[in-house]
C-alpha cells in the first residue's frame, strides 16, 4: 500500500490530517493503545512541519505519505521549506547522551515507534521518517500463521483491536498446518450439511486467507487476503466486514465481504470465494444477504463492485441483482492478473465496470460537470433513478488538498478540498508518478458537489486525464465523485468485453475521451 496526502502549511488543515492518519493506522493489525500513540506521533511531525517547515507567512507545501513493504510501515513528513543541517538534525535524534529509547524530541507517541530519522534531499527538502515493523505473516510463507499469531504491537490475533477471546477462538481445524493446494473446480461434493452464516471471527482469519490463496493464487488484488492478521484486524475495526459460511467441524466453507475502501458511506462488495466441495448450495447469496442485512444496520447509502470485462459474466449478475453502470476504471488492473479459462497473456491492463447498487431511496443533488459531458452524466443519473441539476460553475479559491494512494502500479489522486491550485497539485503529482513510480494509470477523482470542479477537470483534461464516470456517495459526506483517468499507454476496444447495449456506449465514450484528451498534448 502506498499513500499520499499533499496539503498546505495552514493550521486549519491539521485535523484532516489526524483523521487520515487514524484511519490508515486502522488498517493495521495494532491493538487500540498502538495505534493511538503511533497516530499521535505521526500528527506531531505533520504539525511540526505546518508550523515550523516555511518562515513565517510563506506558503508551502507538505507531503504526508505512508508506504508498505516487506514488513514495514514507513510514514515519511517531507517539505522542501526552511534548509537545515539534516545530519545534525539526525545526530541530535540519536545522540548517545541520551537515554536508550528517548529522542531528541518532546512529540507523543515516540515509544511506540520502532525508528525514527531526518532524511535530506538537498535542494528538494527534508522529511521525517517514521517506521513501525509490522511482524506478521503471509499465509503462503509460514505455517506458523496458524493458531496463535501475533499481531504488531504484542496483541494475539484473538484480541486485536477488542475482539475478544470468545468471538475468537479458533477451530481445532486452524491448529493444522495450512492447506494451500489450488482448488479443483471438479472436487467432489462434501456430504450434505448444515451451515452457519454468521460474521467472520478472528480465529477463522487463517482460514479466510487459505481459501482465498487456494481461489485465486496470488493474483487477488488487495494482499491484505494473504495475511490472517490483517484480515482479522479489519474486521474488527470494520474497515472489511467479513461474512463467512462455516460447515461440520468448523470449516470455513466460503467468504464474502464489504471493503470500506473510500471514505463515503458505501461499501465495495468484495473477495467472494467458495469452496468447489460445498458449490451449488446456495452459499455466496447466503453470504450477499447477511451483507445486506448489515449495511442496512450501518445505514449505509449504497454498494458498488467492479465487474471485469475480460468476460461478461459479472456484469451480467450485477445488471440482473440491480447495479448500475456509472463509471468505466479503463486499466484498473495489471495484465498479470489471471482468470479461469482465459489466457494467461492478456493483451492490456485490464478493465473494469463500476456498478451501483442502492440501499436507499437516491435523492436529489446538484452537481457541476464541464458542459461537455453533461448529457452522458444526465443519462447515468437517469439509469440511477438518481434525480438531479446541473450547477453553474465558479473558480476555486484557496488552497487544495490532494490524498494520493499507489498499488499495481496505479495511483489515484483524490482531491480531498479544492482550491485554486488542485489543477496544479494534481498536474505535479501525475508527472511525478508516473517518473518516480512508474504507474502505468493515474485516476484523478473530483467532488461533484464543488462548483469548482468543471475548471479543475478542464485543467486536466488539457493535461491528458480523460473522463471515466460517477463514483456515486464515494466522497467522504456522501458526495458523488467524477472519476477521470490518465493511461500511459492506449487502450484497444476488442479486449473489453461488455453485456448490454449501455455497457458498450460507455466504454466507447471514454475511449473516446482518451483519444481526444490525448491528441491535444
Amino acid at each position: 500500500m502506498h499513500l499520499q496526502l499533499l496539503f498546505p502549511n495552514a493550521p486549519q488543515i491539521i485535523p484532516s490530517i489526524a483523521a487520515f492518519t487514524r484511519e490508515t493506522f486502522r488498517q493495521y493489525p495494532f491493538d487500540d493503545a498502538t495505534a493511538d500513540k503511533l497516530a499521535q506521533c505521526v500528527i506531531a511531525a505533520a504539525t511540526n512541519a505546518v508550523q515550523h517547515a516555511y518562515p513565517a507567512g510563506e506558503q508551502g507545501e507538505i507531503k504526508l505519505s505512508v508506504n508498505e513493504d516487506h514488513g514495514k510501515l514507513e510514514f515519511l513528513v517531507r517539505d522542501d521549506g526552511l534548509p537545515q543541517d539534516v545530519a545534525a538534525l539526525e545526530r541530535g535524534l540519536h545522540d548517545p547522551q541520551m537515554p536508550a529509547g528517548s529522542h531528541a524530541l518532546d512529540w507523543p507517541g515516540l515509544d511506540a515507534v520502532d525508528e525514527i530519522h531526518w532524511i535530506g534531499y538537498g535542494r528538494e527538502g527534508k522529511a521525517i521518517q517514521i517506521i513501525k515493523w509490522l511482524h506478521d505473516s503471509r499465509i503462503a510463507d509460514s505455517a506458523s500463521s496458524v493458531g496463535g499469531a501475533s499481531s504488531a504491537g504484542g496483541a494475539p490475533a484473538s484480541s486485536v483491536r477488542g475482539v475478544s477471546d470468545a468471538d475468537s477462538a479458533a477451530p481445532a481445524s486452524a491448529n493444522v498446518a495450512p492447506n494451500l493446494t489450488p482448488f479443483e473446480e471438479e472436487a467432489p461434493l462434501a456430504p450434505p450439511q448444515e451451515y452457519e452464516i454468521r460474521r467472520m471471527r478472528a480465529g477463522e482469519a487463517v482460514q479466510v486467507s487459505q481459501l482465498m490463496y487456494r481461489a485465486y493464487g496470488n493474483t487477488y488484488l488487495n494482499e491484505d487476503v494473504y495475511y490472517p492478521e490483517r484480515v482479522a484486524a479489519q474486521d474488527a475495526a470494520g474497515t472489511v466486514i467479513s461474512f463467512v459460511a462455516v460447515g461440520a467441524g468448523g470449516q470455513v466453507a466460503g467468504h464474502y465481504a464489504w471493503e470500506r475502501s473510500v471514505a463515503g458511506p458505501v461499501v465495495e462488495g468484495g473477495q467472494a470465494v467458495v469452496d468447489p466441495s460445498h458449490r451449488g448450495r446456495g452459499l455466496l447469496d447466503r453470504m450477499k444477504e447477511a451483507a445486506l442485512a448489515e449495511a442496512a444496520r450501518l445505514e449505509l447509502l449504497g454498494w458498488y463492485a467492479d465487474a471485469v470485462a475480460v468476460h461478461t459474466r459479472t456484469q451480467q449478475s450485477n445488471i440482473s441483482h440491480g447495479g448500475r453502470l456509472t463509471c468505466v476504471d479503463l486499466a484498473i488492473g495489471p495484465r498479470t492478473q489471471e482468470f479461469r479459462n482465459i489466457s494467461t497473456h492478456l493483451p492490456q491492463r485490464i478493465t473494469c465496470l463500476f456498478f451501483f447498487h442502492w440501499l436507499t431511496v437516491p435523492v436529489r443533488r446538484t452537481i457541476f460537470v464541464p458542459d461537455r459531458h453533461r448529457a452522458i452524466v444526465a443519462e447515468i443519473y437517469a439509469k440511477l433513478d438518481a434525480p438531479l441539476e446541473f450547477g453553474f460553475a465558479a473558480p476555486a479559491g484557496g488552497h487544495g488538498a490532494i490524498r494520493i494512494s499507489i498499488a499495481a502500479n496505479l495511483a489515484t489522486i483524490r482531491a480531498e478540498q479544492l482550491g485554486g491550485d488542485t489543477a496544479h497539485q494534481i498536474r505535479h503529482a501525475k508527472r511525478e508518478i508516473v517518473e518516480r513510480s512508474h504507474a502505468e494509470v493515474v485516476y484523478a477523482e473530483l467532488p461533484l458537489s464543488d462548483p469548482a470542479t468543471p475548471s479543475v477537470a478542464d485543467e486536466l483534461e488539457a493535461e491528458g486525464f480523460g473522463f471515466l464516470g460517477v463514483a456515486p456517495c464515494c466522497a467522504p459526506r456522501g458526495d458523488d465523485l467524477l472519476r477521470l483517468a490518465y493511461l500511459v499507454d492506449p487502450l484497444e476496444r476488442e479486449p473489453i468485453k461488455t453485456a448490454d447495449e449501455f455497457c458498450g456506449r460507455l466504454v466507447d465514450y471514454a475511449l473516446a475521451e482518451q483519444r481526444r484528451v490525448q491528441a491535444s498534448l
